[in-house]
């Protein structure tokens, strides 16, 4: 990812979290993440992608939330297939929000599978927005500053992970050559003993 950020920088990861909070399948953590390493490799700026990180996620939910407020479950029920929107989800998301109420919109955040899903139901259900924006954005403030964090504290350690992996290809690709290499040379050898040959 590192040409695209920095060619793009904020933009591209601005745009990619504000399609997975509409509900497109985009990954949100691994957008986050990505974005919490290049910072502190100095490519991007805590002071700058904490806060478009928490407009984006704060944005995509909105929008996710009127076009729940003008389609309704039953919009959600016939079109929401193409973006992963199943009966499962939408009764899982409903279960959630007679369990925690308006809470849902800030816990779900934290749920893989529920967190595009929040907004929209919302909308649906009749939820003000005036009530609904204070949890969305009290969650994507939570969720996109802790997940950023994470992955700039844990930076110079990813670093060490990725170099172990580095190394742990080239010596699975060693090993293998040289099985082929040995399995190579023990078909020539039959080859040549076998009755006709030569």
């Amino acid at each position: 990812m590192a040409p695209y950020i920095e060619r793009w920088g904020y933009p591209l990861i601005s745009a990619m979290i504000m399609l997975g909070n509409v509900g497109l399948p985009v990954p949100e953590e691994t957008i986050l993440l990505a974005g919490g390493y290049f910072a502190a490799k100095g490519m991007l700026t805590l002071r700058a992608l904490i806060p478009t990180a928490i407009a984006s996620a704060t944005c995509g939910d909105s929008l996710g939330f009127v076009i729940g407020r003008r389609g309704g479950r039953r919009v959600l029920l016939r079109y929401g297939g193409a973006i992963g929107v199943t009966q499962h989800r939408i009764a899982r998301a409903e279960e959630f929000f007679e369990r925690y109420g308006p809470w849902t919109v800030f816990l779900a955040r934290f749920v893989p599978g529920l967190r595009f899903m929040a907004g929209p139901l919302a909308g649906a259900f009749g939820m003000p927005f005036g009530r609904f924006l204070p949890y969305n954005l009290v969650g994507a403030i939570t969720y996109c500053s802790a997940v950023v964090t994470v992955a700039y504290v844990l930076a110079p350690g990813l670093d060490q992970v990725i170099h172990v992996f580095a190394m742990a290809n080239w010596a699975v690709a060693l090993l293998a050559l040289g099985v082929g290499l040995g399995l190579g040379a023990r078909f020539v050898r039959r080859s040549r003993h076998a009755p006709g040959a030569g």
